[in-house]
């Protein structure tokens, strides 16, 4: 493996431990944040989405598990800045700046969803709403990513 190749597998693993050291800290912070996490799982309930199509949503509100998640993307997609600057230091190949920039369209994106899903009464449609919107996110991210990837690509 060359010298490039084990300096992406370091910057990978530099996320990904930055990744668990966060989760792990925000069980740590927040106050019981494990049982409000079990409530949020144990709380879902068919609801009638349209035409009789049944989907889980949660009962209930769970602020402090939304608010929870929403400032793990933002910190965490923040940090992705912090890998993309590392990423254009060591002069990664573009598919992998592609990703990362992908990345913080994922992770910044989820954030924006939350927040959403916080100012709005958290009942079964708006969870819907939610869900579609993460999914327009994961869409935008691979636009994101494709078109880094087709501007830069060096022809041979």
């Amino acid at each position: 493996m060359s010298v490039s190749g084990r300096r992406e597998n370091w910057i990978g693993l530099l996320s990904f431990g930055f990744f668990i050291m966060l989760f792990a800290l925000f069980f740590v912070i927040v106050p019981d944040y494990y049982t409000k996490v079990m409530d949020f799982f144990q709380s879902f309930e068919l609801q009638n989405v349209f035409n009789n199509v049944l989907l889980p949503a949660p009962q209930g509100q769970h602020r402090v598990v939304y608010e929870t998640v929403m400032q793990f993307c933002i910190v965490f997609g923040l940090f992705q800045f912090a890998i993309l600057g590392l990423r254009f230091y060591f002069q990664s190949p573009i598919n992998k700046m592609a990703e990362t920039s992908s990345n913080i369209v994922i992770w910044l994106g989820a954030a924006y969803m939350f927040s959403l899903l916080l100012a709005h009464a958290l009942e079964a449609p708006e969870w819907f709403r939610f869900l579609g919107g993460v999914v327009a996110v994961f869409g935008l991210s691979l636009i994101i990513r494709s078109i880094i990837v087709l501007l830069f690509w060096k022809k041979r």
